[in-house]
């Protein structure tokens, strides 16, 4: 009887150690971080929503992944997308707050490119509201000059790179970039830049470090805090926290006379309501934005000040958020409360989002 148990024991131990040896020398290809299978799904990445901030655009159609947002911050800034090397990051500034200072148009038009910042929050992003973010996030309209024209360069460029090849099978699940038609791959592209955009929020200025008491205004950003939440500053009906922007269009008197892109969001609607009308531009990160306007024709912050204080234009499409002003629509601000004014834009200024690796 121990014979036969001793036995068995053994045969038992012979078939473990043989177990053992197989796996450890397993030969399939595991080259790949992550194997094409049916069971792998990409894992859903919790967007950390600041304390007050709204709640963020949920696309169905192009939801939050950790590893599309890891592939669209690569695409981000590849070159190898572009017949001529552009990037998003060639026009989007990391340093600028992810903008551009100005954009000289191929029309003549010089126009300032609006910051990446935020945008999660947002329905539409450009200055006349002409792209919308709910889904795609602004991207699908990427015009020649950005993709590579010659596709079969694009295909050779992204499968022969072991990252890409993995990294669009990890973020949507693509198995050979070469199966996809060009206008799908641009699709997939665009998907991941977007996700990866969605994540760059702006939430760490010394006005936010005010609100939960880890920084204390001067007196002068105090006086200027005053004067933007009230009647006599006036910019609180557009500007409102926490994005600083109500994300609506105002015509708030820059022209009377409108041509072209100063048509603003009517070249959109075609509504001649919307003559003049412009995105709210967020007021975070200013001091890394300007030239400020939609053509940047202020340099400065206390330009900005000075023309809402005493030179908006009238036409019969001025905002009546700013009818209390009538007729003449200025603030008639002291250089003291100019000066406070400025003081407190800057709080707004969140340098952590220049150093994001």
């Amino acid at each position: 009887m121990e014979r036969m148990y001793f036995m068995q024991s053994r045969f038992f131990l012979f078939v473990l150690l043989i177990g053992v040896f197989i796996a450890c020398n397993d030969t399939t290809d595991n080259d790949q971080d992550v194997k094409p299978d049916d069971s792998y799904q990409p894992t859903p990445y919790k967007l950390q929503v600041p304390k007050g901030f709204p709640l963020y655009n949920i696309s169905k159609e192009n939801p939050l992944t950790v590893e599309g947002v890891e592939l669209g911050k690569r695409l981000y800034r590849e070159p190898m997308l572009s017949s001529n090397g552009l990037t998003c990051s060639s026009c989007h500034h990391q340093d600028k707050s992810f903008s551009t200072p100005i954009y000289n148009a191929a029309n003549g038009y010089k126009i300032s490119v609006p910051p990446h910042i935020n945008l999660a929050f947002k329905r539409h992003f450009n200055w006349n509201g002409s792209e919308k973010v709910l889904d795609t996030l602004c991207m699908v309209d990427f015009g020649p000059e950005f993709f590579n024209t010659d596709s079969a360069q694009l295909y050779n460029n992204l499968y022969n790179s072991s990252y890409y090849k993995d990294q669009f099978y990890k973020a949507f699940l693509i198995k050979d970039i070469r199966q996809l038609n060009f206008e799908d791959l641009k699709r997939k592209i665009t998907y991941a830049i977007s996700q990866y955009m969605r994540t760059i929020i702006s939430s760490k200025s010394k006005y936010d470090k005010m609100l939960v008491g880890e920084y204390t205004f001067t007196d002068k950003e105090m006086q200027g805090m005053l004067l933007f939440f009230s009647e006599t500053g006036d910019c609180f009906h557009c500007h409102q926290p926490p994005l600083f922007s109500d994300t609506e269009f105002h015509n708030t008197g820059l022209s009377s006379v409108f041509n072209g892109f100063d048509r603003g969001r009517e070249l959109i609607t075609n509504n001649p309501i919307d003559i003049g009308k412009f995105a709210t531009p967020t007021l975070r990160n200013l001091e890394y934005t300007a030239p400020y306007m939609h053509d940047g024709r202020f340099n400065t912050l206390e330009e900005v000040v000075e023309f809402y204080n005493s030179g908006v234009h009238v036409s019969p499409n001025i905002d009546p958020i700013m009818s209390k002003k009538a007729p003449s629509y200025k603030l008639n601000l002291t250089q003291e409360q100019k000066d406070a004014l400025v003081a407190f834009l800057k709080t707004l200024t969140d340098e952590s989002i220049i150093n994001l690796p």
